[in-house]
């Protein structure tokens, strides 16, 4: 099977090329896939919105709103449901408009969506929805000031222009300022890819300002939770006072909440909140460890403190009797020295929540957690071919020029129910060839398999049969609809999968969707069981609303030597850079090396992979 699965050379990729790692302000706050639930349901709500504002019929603005609100709340990913000729068992989903979500996902367009959108302006579609703006506020927003973004309508609002309409006032251009700042927002939970590129962006202004030694995030950010409640970064400088004025009126700051010598609160133009605070570089490492966490750990780091006749703030180290400090704090610039004044080694941040990493420290014993440099393959690729949004040659190109050393192509697989089985068969064939041509020509340079993403029915079967499973180097088994399944039906479905001889990886296995869909149940001790029993892989998603397998099962079921293997499933080329959050995942269930696959050389990685005999 080794044969069947690697070509004959192995040839380690190019050197990649350096990027900066925020190249652009959007680069991880990707809009979902032009084929999800989300963005079916959007497209549908645009129309709606097209509708009212030309006075058509409120039966048929309804309709799309109707099948809009059906879509959201779906169980089932839409794409799947049309391949399968299913589109009309959801609820809402008429003949008419079902037609038209066809057309859509034959060609990717709708010329009647396009005729009802022509003669509007195109602003308006990017901000009805804010509180106090409808579709008919939103075109006149967006004919009578002439904008076309959030961020012109915010220049809009700060200069007071939407006050002076008629049927506006005050209220409304106070309503609409808040919603664009998000007051509230800045509350919720933030994927962690888009805290980390608001960070980064920041931190990179911020290490340009005099006297700056050194910027880092805080908290959840720093420990890389999957979710991040806030956005707190810390300043090593010798002129405080003068980073914290500069800090407050950089571009990118739209309102000072509160500004002291050695700290300051701010809202950004996009609505988020972010707190810095400054330190002495003498005293750095204490501010880093106290302010990045846990609770619990630092909790814990105290009590090993006292213990040890110290005190711990994030001023420094000062030794404690008597129930009182003695003397002033020792400085500690870095915080490999707060650790070592408790008599540990450095932990990394990551780990950093009191579940036996301080024990760990305390026996020698903690784990050497892999690093992005350490993956080298990928094998959760899209294209064209499914819902991807670029070809399989320059998805190839992509993962070449950054040096991955094997890439592989693991497309949705066709339907063998609107196909039939014949008409699969010849389209898996189809796209097998297109990638045995492109070995040929990339030969020496990167290594390409031939694979496919494919669901696990809600009766727990693989949509396609064996014998075109079989035409595949590998196979990535997920699931994709019916969420809502009772624990044990759900749980039989993943069982099911990973007893397949053709299935090699469990993809998305928790099918959460941070902020839109929470996991479904299932009994992750018998999937792990299964897993272990049949030398199967379990995925690890880097992309940035999955992050999927969670942490903590992560680590569950590396204790039973269970191996992962980290995957972007990109659709689009820079969708590879998003690596580094399914990598931040591992770390955080103390991966190693050794436990991720794709750690491995492609000889070596085959024969982990690989589980067909």
């Amino acid at each position: 099977m080794v044969e069947r699965f690697l070509p004959k050379e192995e040839v380690a990729g190019s050197n990649p090329v350096p990027r900066s790692t925020f190249q652009t302000a959007n680069l991880f706050l990707m809009e979902p896939t032009r084929l999800s639930n989300t963005a079916i349901t959007h497209l549908l709500r645009e129309i709606a919105a097209a509708y009212e504002v030309k006075n058509e019929n409120r039966f048929k603005i309804r309709a799309y709103d109707t099948a809009a609100d059906s879509i959201e709340h779906a169980t089932s990913e839409i794409k799947d449901l049309w391949e399968e000729g299913r589109l009309g068992e959801l609820s809402g989903v008429g003949e008419s408009i079902s037609s038209h979500l066809d057309e859509y996902f034959r060609t990717g367009k709708v010329k009647h969506f396009e005729d009802v959108k022509k003669g509007l302006p195109a602003g308006m579609f990017a901000f009805f929805g804010l509180e106090g703006v409808g579709p008919k506020r939103a075109y006149r927003l967006a004919k009578e000031l002439k904008v076309k973004t959030v961020e012109d309508l915010h220049r809009a609002v700060r200069e007071k222009k939407i006050e002076k309409m008629e049927g506006f006032g005050r209220r409304s251009q106070e309503l609409i300022l808040k919603a664009i700042e998000g007051r509230e927002q800045h509350k919720e939970r933030i994927l962690l890819p888009v805290a980390s590129s608001i960070a980064g962006r920041l931190i990179e202004q911020i290490k340009l300002l005099p006297g700056v030694v050194r910027a880092d995030p805080l908290g959840s950010l720093r420990r890389m939770v999957s979710t991040v409640g806030d956005i707190d970064i810390g300043i090593a400088t010798t002129e405080p006072q003068r980073v914290v004025k500069e800090f407050t009126s950089l571009p990118d700051v739209a309102r000072v909440v509160g500004a002291g010598e050695a700290k300051a609160t701010v809202i950004l133009k996009t609505g988020r909140q972010v707190d810095i605070r400054v330190q002495d570089p003498r005293s750095y490492g204490a501010l880093l460890q106290y302010f990045t966490g846990s609770k619990s750990h630092n909790i814990h780091t105290r009590k090993i403190a006292n213990e040890l006749g110290l005190s711990l703030s994030e001023y420094g180290v000062s030794k404690f009797a008597g129930g009182k400090k003695i003397g002033q704090p020792l400085p500690v610039g870095t915080e490999e020295e707060f650790y070592r004044l408790l008599g540990l080694p450095f932990i990394p941040p990551e780990i950093r929540e009191d579940a036996g990493e301080i024990e760990a420290a305390q026996k020698g014993k903690l784990p050497k957690l892999v690093e992005v440099s350490e993956i080298i393959g990928e094998t959760h690729v899209h294209t064209t071919h499914s819902d991807g949004e670029e070809t399989t040659e320059s998805m190839i190109e992509e993962a070449l020029r950054l040096g991955r050393q094997y890439v592989g192509i693991s497309d949705h697989a066709p339907s063998a129910v609107t196909r039939g089985v014949a008409g699969a068969r010849a389209e898996i064939l189809k796209r097998r060839k297109e990638v045995e041509e492109l070995r040929d020509k990339f030969r020496g340079k990167i290594t390409i398999f031939f694979g496919a993403e494919v669901n696990i029915d809600a009766a727990a079967k693989m949509a396609l049969p064996d014998e075109l499973l079989a035409l595949y180097e590998y196979v990535i088994g997920s699931i994709h609809t019916s969420f809502d399944q009772p624990k044990e039906l759900t749980t039989r479905r993943l069982v099911t999968a990973l007893e397949n001889p053709y299935v090699n990886a469990l993809g998305h296995p928790t099918g959460r969707l941070l902020g839109e869909r929470e996991a479904y149940e299932a009994d992750w001790e018998a999937v792990f069981a299964a897993a272990e029993k049949y030398r199967k892989i379990l995925e690890i998603n880097s992309y940035p609303s999955r992050l999927d397998l969670p942490d903590d099962l992560v680590r569950s079921a590396r204790q039973r030597g269970i191996k992962f293997i980290i995957s972007t499933d990109a659709h689009r080329h820079e969708h590879f850079e998003n690596l580094r959050f399914g990598v931040a995942v591992a770390r955080r269930g103390w991966c190693e090396a050794v436990d991720v696959v794709n750690t491995s050389e492609a000889a070596s990685f085959v024969k982990m992979f690989n589980t067909r005999g």
